[in-house]
């Protein structure tokens, strides 16, 4: 058999009214799509759940619904309802909160029923599908496609000095084997005194100063190539440039998140949620092992309930954008009011 909060979500599809008879109405509200000029999106038009606790009467759309679909009689569905009501009335009064699956949840309020919907940017309502368009203007795009093209210049760069760094090691090298070859293509001639040899007088051949042997086992030689070492600057620098590079991506993504934060006023209706805890154990734990949002989580406590939310702001859709820059590990935040 089928929960009585599968019921109500299913004749929320297509009714704008369910009455929950002892417990208080979901009505549903339009808001039509409009231009935000100021953050240059076109909002779509949204059908949003309220709650009215005071129309409470049996107007027989859940019963008859629950027949249908459960094969069972009215008073069945009538005792099927009253009996689901009182448990949901001993949650509150335990000070638990009252789920509603996708639509939000019910929490006490000082002895009232508050109902929290949950926002859904495409779904919950006759507007599936359908998204809010955030365009960017021409000065954008132009400053965008300048950004391009000085990273494209600074890739140009690393490679023509890797090309002259590759150059330079070459004529390095040559320049070693060369003079690695210098005792070998000097041969010296020597003097021969032999006095045993024909009469034929010939002319002294003497040997050049220039070609005097040199004893290359007992030499102490320094090369100074300086080559190399500049090839190694070169290298360091190259990866410097790199660090560099990496570290500016680094900084404007976390500057755009940063502004994304900043663009909200700290105050307003919704809050985006990133976790909802128990107690305040739980919830110094959880501020402690997400230093990565250090400085922008805050607690909020309903009932006995904590949430930690980061931003805060009366323009539900300003919260939705600013969830999808949150890093990988915080995708599961929900905006609620």
């Amino acid at each position: 058999m089928f929960s009585l909060i599968e019921h109500i979500e299913y004749l929320m599809i297509s009714n704008d009214c369910v009455v929950i008879p002892g417990w208080g109405a979901l009505i549903a509200q339009y808001s039509d799509s409009f231009y935000n000029e100021a953050e240059g999106i076109i909002n779509k038009p949204e059908r949003k759940v309220g709650f009215n606790s005071s129309v409470n009467h049996n107007d027989g759309l859940l019963a008859q619904s629950i027949v249908r679909r459960e094969g069972i009689t009215y008073d069945e569905a009538v005792r099927f309802i009253a009996d689901s009501v009182t448990t949901f009335k001993q949650q509150l009064n335990a000070g638990n909160e009252v789920s509603l699956g996708r639509l939000g949840f019910f929490h006490s309020n000082n002895g009232l029923i508050d109902f929290i919907p949950f926002y859904h940017e495409t779904s919950n309502d006759e507007y599936f599908g359908l998204r809010s368009v955030n365009f960017k203007t021409l000065a954008q795009l132009r400053q965008e496609q300048e950004t391009a093209q000085e990273q494209e210049q600074q890739v140009e760069t690393i490679v023509v000095h890797r090309s002259w760094a590759r150059r330079a090691m070459q004529i390095a090298a040559s320049i070693v084997v060369l003079l690695a070859l210098v005792p070998v293509l000097t041969t010296p001639i020597l003097k021969n005194n032999d006095s045993t040899q024909a009469g034929l007088k010939l002319p002294e051949i003497k040997q050049p100063a220039r070609t005097t042997i040199f004893n290359w086992d007992s030499a102490q030689v320094d090369l100074a190539v300086a080559i190399p070492e500049q090839e190694i600057e070169s290298q360091q620098a190259i990866e410097k440039r790199l660090a560099k590079i990496e570290k500016m991506a680094a900084e404007e993504a976390k500057e755009k998140v940063e502004t994304s934060f900043a663009s909200t006023s700290g105050s307003g209706r919704y809050y985006l949620v990133i976790s909802s805890l128990s107690n305040e154990k739980q919830v110094k734990e959880y501020l402690g092992s997400h230093k990565d949002m250090d400085g922008k989580m805050k607690v909020l406590k309903r009932g006995n309930k904590f949430r930690i939310y980061v931003a805060r702001d009366n323009n539900a859709n300003k919260l939705y954008k600013i969830k999808h820059e949150l890093p990988e590990r915080y995708q599961d935040a929900w905006v609620c009011d």
